[in-house]
């Protein structure tokens, strides 16, 4: 079982970007949920993107 859940580990890895310890990077999640509320708590999280389930290589060729 995972320590941590997406959304902890994005806040963590922006935590040590603002401390230096980290350069900048995009995170993309990919997730099931589809409402409104759950994609805004995953970009406050600090998400660049989120991208729903199924997913395929053209969504993620769009993307990149």
């Amino acid at each position: 079982m995972a320590e941590m859940s997406g959304i902890d580990t994005v806040k963590e890895i922006r935590k040590l970007q603002r401390e230096g310890c980290l350069s900048a990077l995009k995170i993309i999640g990919c997730t099931a949920h589809q409402s409104k509320e759950e994609l805004d708590r995953f970009l406050q999280a600090g998400l660049d993107q989120c991208i729903h389930k199924p997913i395929s290589a053209a969504m993620i060729k769009d993307i990149l």
